[in-house]
C-alpha cells in the first residue's frame, strides 16, 4: 500500500467514526420525540375510549330513563343500562353517576348533586338532594363509585349481596326499607309523566307536563405513561323528557 492509499484509508476510517458519532447524536435527539409521539397516540386512543364509553353510557341511560318514566325501580333500569354501556371505561375510573330532575335541556346537575368525602364510597344508602315529596326540580340520586364491588352497578344487575329490589324501588322517606335503598331522594314513582297526545286535558291522577330527567357521569381517566399528564377528567350528561305512559283521547 503506497502513501496515497494509506492516507485515503485513514480518511475513510475517520469519516466512518465521524458518521457513527453523528448517528448517535441524531438518535439521541430523534428517539425521545418518536417515543413521545408513540406514547402520546396510545394515551389519546385510551382517553378517547374512556370518553366514548362515558358518552354512550349517559345517552343510553337517558333513553332508558325516558322510557322507564315513573316506574318504582326506574333508577335500577337506568343504572343497569349505564353499566352495560360504560364497559369501555377503565376499572375504577367512574367517580359518580347522577340521576336528577332537570328544568330543561342543556342544564347541568346542581352543585349539591355531587358526592362529598363524608359519604360512603360506594354509597349503599340514598345520597343526593331530596325532592321533598313534591318532585322538586334539582332533586337527585347520587351513585358514588358505582363500578366498585357492591356498588350501584352490582346492585342493579343482581350481583350484590341482595337482589335489586332490596336496593331500588323506594316509595319515599316513609318507606320502611328506606335505610337500605339508594333511590329515595328522588323516587321513580314521584316523577311526572303524561299521556299522548300531549296538550289534552290529562285524565285524573296524571299531569300534562312531564319531567326532564338528566343522567350525568364523571370519570377520572388514568394516563399510563405520564406523557400527557396523570389524569383526565371526563364529564358528560344527557337530558330527556319522560315518554308518555299511555294514550288518551280526552280533551
Amino acid at each position: 500500500m503506497n502513501v496515497l492509499e494509506l492516507r485515503a484509508s485513514t480518511a475513510r476510517r475517520r469519516r466512518a467514526r465521524g458518521d457513527r458519532g453523528a448517528v448517535i447524536v441524531e438518535a439521541a435527539i430523534v428517539l425521545p420525540i418518536l417515543f413521545m409521539l408513540i406514547f402520546g397516540m396510545l394515551e389519546i386512543g385510551s382517553a378517547l375510549k374512556s370518553y366514548s364509553g362515558a358518552a354512550n353510557a349517559v345517552r343510553a341511560g337517558g333513553r332508558t330513563a325516558s322510557v322507564a318514566g315513573n316506574i318504582a325501580d326506574a333508577d335500577r333500569a337506568i343504572m343497569e343500562r349505564v353499566a352495560a354501556e360504560a364497559a369501555g371505561i377503565g376499572a375504577g375510573e367512574i367517580e359518580y353517576v347522577v340521576i336528577w330532575h332537570s328544568s330543561a335541556p342543556g342544564t347541568q346537575p346542581p352543585p349539591a348533586c355531587a358526592p362529598t368525602t363524608a359519604q360512603p364510597s360506594p354509597n349503599t344508602t340514598s345520597a343526593g338532594v331530596s325532592d321533598g315529596g313534591t318532585d322538586a326540580v334539582g332533586a337527585c340520586n347520587i351513585y358514588h363509585r358505582p363500578a366498585a364491588s357492591g356498588g350501584a352497578f352490582d346492585m342493579a344487575s343482581g350481583d350484590a349481596a341482595n337482589p335489586p329490589d332490596y336496593y331500588f324501588g323506594c316509595s319515599g322517606g316513609s318507606d320502611p326499607d328506606a335505610a337500605h335503598k339508594v333511590d329515595c331522594l328522588w323516587p321513580g314513582k314521584n316523577r311526572k309523566t303524561t299521556v299522548t297526545p300531549r296538550g289534552v286535558t290529562p285524565p285524573p291522577g296524571t299531569t300534562g307536563i312531564p319531567d326532564y330527567v338528566g343522567v350525568y357521569i364523571r370519570a377520572e381517566h388514568d394516563y399510563v405513561t405520564g406523557v400527557l399528564g396523570d389524569t383526565l377528567t371526563i364529564t358528560d350528561g344527557s337530558i330527556n323528557l319522560l315518554e308518555p305512559q299511555g294514550y288518551s283521547l280526552t280533551g
